[in-house]
């Protein structure tokens, strides 16, 4: 620092001696960030002063913070915006897992100039934070469409169907219409715009983001309504999901209009008792966590199907749906954690589920000329397995069949080898372990 910048703050310094607290924090309000006077009001012997200071720097790193944020949601905007697709709507769900009520799917087209700090996934974000959001979203957003599907339709299509029916209804209703489509999820709800699916797009995308919102509180405002008419369930405080309440209210008064009858608790209060033999497979299908074990499973239940009711058998046979669409959904959450915490770490993703000679790959990565086939083991929790308990001896034969199918279709004669890698999804942003040389042919 030179002379005359010294001899300034020295002048700084006793003209704020001479304010009160109060008084220079209504002059800050009118520096920048990079004002040399933060520095002279650091080295104020008032404690308030002080603390003006600390507020300041902590308000500029949470924009800085939200700036980031916003950056990496609009990642796939700002491609389709470059290419001048510029009428982009992101759609989501909500009230997949309720035992009562509709099914929402929001559709908002946000214009790219759009900024609401502190947009977030709906899951996130406080009601009281969420209700603000709504009301800005809903004054600023280009077009909004609603999608929603009763429970009665949802019994006899099924949640998954409902989920994206509700979304083709959202996209739809959208005015003007828009010329692509951000899908929270990796499934396409089959719109007749382009589709671009997402997983985890509510945190990814802000388009995502601001639908989750729309749908969300359209969907809760909409249980409060309900509750005025079925008090007994106390839907305007858990919105139709299976909290205590709602089942003491549903044991106590059986199931209403709104209430989802193919779903379990519903549907255990309307049955006829179970027979041991459907208990017994209804038990196992549950427990299965791959889909190996899955079709293991299904196999005993066509050998024993014999044995049970029809309806027994058709109850059997949705769980069995249900649960495969659920670890394929948890399988590739894992894989797609696994693949950006490759590229993280500088490999090329080349492929992923690779199929060939019998086997599959989950990714097919390289890395300085290195070939590497991974093999993806998702969890919703730490199991402590170890590569070789989850990878066993016929697994490790299928992939290297598969990995030599590969080099061969590619003519590729260079070194390769065989990771696993363990993705935990919950709690948290999923928790990735990485055994590299984990087996050998």
């Amino acid at each position: 620092m030179s002379i005359d910048e010294t001899n300034r703050g020295d002048d700084r310094s006793l003209t704020f001696e001479r304010m009160t607290v109060a008084e220079i924090q209504v002059l800050a309000e009118t520096w920048g960030q990079e004002a040399v006077e933060w520095g002279v009001l650091e080295r104020d012997q008032r404690v308030g002063v002080r603390r003006l200071v600390v507020r300041a720097r902590k308000r500029w790193a949470e924009q800085r913070a939200e700036h980031a944020r916003r950056a990496e949601r609009l990642q796939f905007e700002q491609r389709l915006w470059g290419r001048e697709v510029l009428r982009v709507a992101g759609v989501d769900e909500v009230g997949r897992g309720c035992l009562a009520g509709p099914v929402v799917a929001a559709a908002v087209i946000l214009s790219p100039d759009f900024i609401l700090p502190g947009l977030d996934d709906s899951k996130k974000i406080s009601p009281k934070r969420r209700e603000a959001l709504y009301d800005a979203i809903y004054t600023q957003a280009v077009a909004i469409g609603i999608g929603q599907i009763e429970a009665t339709e949802i019994d006899r299509i099924n949640i998954l169907q409902a989920s994206l029916k509700a979304m083709r209804e959202a996209l739809i209703a959208l005015d003007p219409a828009p010329q692509h489509v951000l899908v929270d999820g990796n499934i396409r709800p089959g719109s007749p715009f382009e589709e671009t699916t997402i997983i985890d797009g509510d945190a990814r995308s802000q388009s995502i983001a601001a639908a989750s919102i729309i749908a969300k509180v359209h969907r809760d405002r909409l249980m409060v309504d309900y509750d005025e008419t079925y008090s007994e369930y106390g839907f305007a405080a858990h919105k139709g999901y299976g909290s205590a309440e709602h089942m003491s209210g549903l044991r106590a008064h059986g199931p209403c209009p709104l209430h989802r009858r193919s779903f379990g608790p519903v549907a255990a209060l309307l049955r006829k008792p179970r027979s041991a033999v459907f208990e017994s497979f209804a038990e196992g299908l549950a427990a299965c966590a791959t889909l190996g074990e899955l079709e293991r499973m299904a196999h005993f239940v066509k050998e024993g199907s014999g044995e049970l009711p029809v309806e027994e058998l058709r109850d059997l046979r949705q769980m069995y749906r249900e649960k495969r669409t659920a670890i394929d959904d948890t399988g590739l959450r894992g894989e797609e954690r696994a693949a950006v915490y490759l590229r993280a770490a500088g490999y090329e993703v080349l492929e992923r589920r690779y199929r060939g000679a019998g086997g599959e790959i989950d990714l097919v990565v390289k890395r300085e000329g290195e070939y590497v086939f991974v093999e993806v083991k998702t969890s919703l929790q730490a199991a402590g397995y170890t590569p070789e308990e989850r990878v066993d001896a016929q697994k490790r034969q299928r992939l290297v069949r598969a990995a030599r199918h590969y080099l061969h279709r590619h003519n590729i004669e260079v070194d390769c080898r065989f990771d696993v890698i363990a993705v935990v999804l919950e709690p948290g942003e999923g928790e990735v372990e990485h055994w590299q040389d984990a087996f050998r042919p």
